[in-house]
């Protein structure tokens, strides 16, 4: 892997990481739209510097879906990871625009649903590291 690719990894990473200490202040204060949303961005996150540490240089994508799918040609378990955190998927736009669902972000997404949706964010993170080795 050259120096770049390297850098490209634990850059989205940290990113991952950071985003995912934003998911408990907001939690903390009530804001589970932006909880599920920003959970979702964590994995998204975390499985691009997986790919990036793969060599990958180009990954136009925001399903985790998908981006479990391209994981598991380097290590078949994320096919297990996807299972567990594919719900995310949709967070990424139901969860920031007021007409993608029948009432606005803010008022549809509760508690349990940020809970569920952190606690996804948190073991896409973890599976990610433990692949890397971290």
């Amino acid at each position: 892997m050259s120096p770049v690719e390297h850098d490209e990894a634990r850059w989205w990473l940290e990113q991952a990481e950071s985003d995912l200490s934003a998911v408990e202040v907001l939690f903390d204060a009530g804001k589970f739209d932006l909880v599920c949303f920003l959970s979702q961005q964590v994995a998204e996150k975390a499985l691009k510097a997986y790919l990036f540490s793969q060599g990958e240089d180009l990954i136009v994508t925001h399903s985790i879906t998908r981006l479990c799918d391209m994981c598991s040609r380097y290590e078949p378990s994320f096919q297990d990871l996807k299972k567990r955190i594919r719900r995310l998927t949709p967070y990424y736009v139901e969860a920031r625009y007021p007409n993608a669902l029948e009432e606005i972000p803010a008022r549809y997404f509760n508690e349990e649903d940020a809970r569920e949706a952190a606690d996804m964010a948190r073991q896409a993170l973890e599976f990610v590291k433990k692949a890397l080795g971290r």
